[in-house]
């Protein structure tokens, strides 16, 4: 019964194994490596590893628009949270905190490749008053603005909202009766429709493991996997066109607070 976005009754319980898997086989693994010459190091690894990753879930926006047709490896990801939130070890992010990180790895849909690819990281909290702070996240869903969808290149412009005038794909003038039959042509294609009944945006799917790949809301072809690395925050895939994330772009995020200079390792 937090007033904070500790955990949200479903998704923190759902989603933490995306967060703990990647985290967790990171932290595992690099005490494994140490030499077992040293029983106090081989002690305390076990104890590092069996320790739970606890994240706070916590949502955002981006403030700066992403196109893998002209973004590079290194450019600035902006987004702000949208709600209070506080982590685990008790630093509070207020709403309109700063969440900043950069593009990790960019593919451009081309004649030749036919496929995007995009990896974002969001490793630093800027507070209003100026305080940063060291972090790790998990993209666990995002959601595009509902204008995302007159950009797609599947079902374009039909769809007005139950509005009869105009016919809707191929061939359903036929009838031409004043009813409309609106339902009718995608009455339930859960992660391949870019609209939901009567035209109305589609939440972005969440990931529930590190396996998971979810469609990103109003954007059927673009799909969400966990982050790999402990530098990453979220993966995209599209099959057969651009990846173009606008400004406003909704994420669900798990975040921990991490130990500065550790990002890249």
């Amino acid at each position: 019964m937090n007033t904070t976005k500790m955990s949200s009754p479903l998704s923190l319980a759902a989603t933490i194994a995306v967060m703990s898997v990647t985290l967790q086989a990171q932290t595992a693994s690099s005490p494994q490596i140490s030499s077992p010459s040293t029983t106090a190091a081989t002690q305390s690894a076990p104890q590092a590893a069996q320790a739970p990753v606890q994240a706070a879930s916590l949502t955002a926006e981006l403030t700066k628009s992403i196109d893998t047709k002209k973004a590079k490896v290194g450019d600035e990801v902006s987004a702000k949270t949208t709600d209070d939130a506080k982590l685990p070890d008790g630093t509070a992010l207020p709403k309109g905190t700063k969440l900043v990180g950069n593009v990790v790895d960019v593919t451009a849909k081309t004649k030749d490749q036919k496929n995007a690819h995009l990896v974002l990281a969001l490793n630093r909290a800027v507070t209003k008053d100026g305080r940063q702070m060291p972090i790790r996240a998990a993209v666990t869903s995002m959601t595009a603005p509902n204008a995302a969808n007159s950009g797609m290149d599947t079902a374009s412009s039909g769809g007005g909202m139950s509005a009869p005038s105009g016919g809707a794909s191929t061939g359903t003038g036929a009838g031409g009766s004043s009813s409309g039959a609106a339902a009718a042509p995608t009455p339930s294609a859960p992660t391949m429709s870019d609209s939901g009944p009567a035209g109305q945006p589609t939440q972005g799917q969440m990931l529930k493991s590190a396996q998971d790949r979810v469609a990103v809301g109003n954007m059927p072809k673009v799909m969400l996997s966990a982050p790999t690395t402990a530098d990453s925050a979220g993966v995209l895939d599209a099959e057969g066109q651009n990846i173009s994330l606008d400004s406003g772009t909704k994420l669900t995020l798990n975040v921990i607070p991490a130990q500065p200079g550790t990002q890249g390792q």
